[in-house]
């Protein structure tokens, strides 16, 4: 459209003056366009990462729970199987906790 108004322009038509500001006027709304298109995609990026830092807590929150709950948890167990149950998860919230520390 540009190179076309421009060849409008160089063969100097009667209506010069008029294409020339449509040109400037569309050349400005074009800049304008990318400009917004620009802002556009850097918010949606934000918006994103934002969304996974949200899911990330989410599940940290979830996951510290969990630990806590293992961590208060009064039970001893009541055989053999039971016992080594409980030992296991012992080893791995101790494991998880030890990631943090």
């Amino acid at each position: 459209m540009i190179q076309t108004g421009q060849g409008l322009l160089s063969e100097g038509g009667y209506q010069q003056a008029d294409i020339g500001q449509m040109l400037q006027d569309l050349n400005l709304m074009w800049e304008e366009l990318v400009s917004l298109s620009r802002d556009k995609g850097r918010r949606l990026r934000q918006a994103a990462a934002q969304h996974t830092y949200n899911h990330t807590m989410e599940d940290a929150r979830l996951k510290l729970e969990e630990i806590e709950l293992c961590l208060q948890s009064r039970e001893v167990g009541t055989d053999m199987r039971h016992c080594k149950e409980l030992l296991k998860k012992h080893q791995v919230t101790s494991a998880v906790v030890a990631l943090f520390t």
